[in-house]
């Protein structure tokens, strides 16, 4: 992590001579490779608008903090900006133990570096960005709002589907006639000419099975067998690991829904340190 991003946590603490517990808390995270998510979050460039990266980057340190089991007293607050070019624009940032937690740089702010995290006094922040609180979440609403998001996102890909083609109408086959309808003459000119002998067609190719990919459901519990084998063998826990990697990589799995899955699931890496993320799984797939 600490070779591929450069993310700074800064701090801003105006009048208040509080200890503040945010601002080591985050540093430690961000160091110790336990907040993936949030740094690649924070490290892309030009991929939202103003307020779906400021909802994406706090969620995303929000969602850091539940997973590492940090999240007691974190709030994620939705607010209106007040001043500035951003008037009246939807904002996102964090709150814990009366400092803010702004990850969104955006122009005349208070945060102007790209690739940063500020803490800040929450009263001075609020007063320097003018921001007006709408709608305050705890960690289990945000939770609760993520499984949500996840729902509709389903249901919009299901609608997207093209419909099943419909069968097309067999054309009515003719009647026969009655055999005393028809004179002697046109019975002869009506006679069948010998039928030529029957050509057998090669019966079809049987169609070649592909790999069948796995449900959510299906990795999940994958993932939850995981979590159980890491925490009492350790050994077998590693085999088994390797051996659900290869049949993954074989069923085409993408590395980003694996590290989903097992970051939620709480499985421990094959080190014990760190968290999971796309380019672990990768170099697993590599390996087997």
């Amino acid at each position: 992590m600490k070779k591929d991003v450069k993310i700074r946590v800064h701090f801003k603490p105006g009048k208040s001579k509080r200890a503040c517990k945010p601002l080591s808390l985050l540093g430690d995270l961000i160091e110790s490779e336990r907040m993936e998510l949030a740094v690649q979050s924070i490290m892309a460039e030009n991929l939202y608008h103003i307020h779906e990266k400021s909802q994406n980057r706090s969620v995303a340190l929000m969602s850091g903090l539940i997973q590492n089991r940090c999240d007691k007293g974190w709030v994620w607050i939705k607010g209106v900006i007040g001043k500035g070019p951003m008037k009246g624009q939807v904002h996102y940032w964090l709150e814990n133990d009366g400092w803010a937690v702004e990850s969104t740089d955006l122009p005349g702010s208070v945060l102007t570096d790209p690739h940063g995290v500020l803490v800040m006094d929450a009263v001075m922040y609020r007063k320097e960005m003018k921001l007006k609180a709408v709608t305050t979440r705890k960690a289990k609403q945000v939770t609760q709002w993520l499984l949500k998001q996840k729902k509709k996102r389903d249901s919009a890909m299901k609608g997207n589907q093209p419909a099943p083609a419909q069968p097309v109408a067999k054309a009515p086959e003719a009647q026969p006639v009655p055999a005393a309808a028809v004179s002697p003459k046109a019975a002869v000119e009506a006679a069948p000419a010998p039928a030529a002998p029957a050509v057998e067609k090669p019966a079809p190719a049987a169609p070649v099975a592909e790999p069948a990919t796995p449900s959510d459901s299906d990795l999940d519990s994958v993932a939850a067998e995981l979590a159980v084998m890491g925490a009492e063998d350790k050994g077998a826990f590693k085999d088994r690991l390797m051996e659900v990697m290869a049949e993954f990589k074989t069923q085409g799995l993408t590395q980003t829904r694996i590290a989903t899955a097992f970051l939620k699931a709480k499985v421990p890496t094959r080190s014990g340190r760190g968290t999971w993320n796309p380019r672990m799984v990768g170099d697993i797939f590599k390996q087997v």
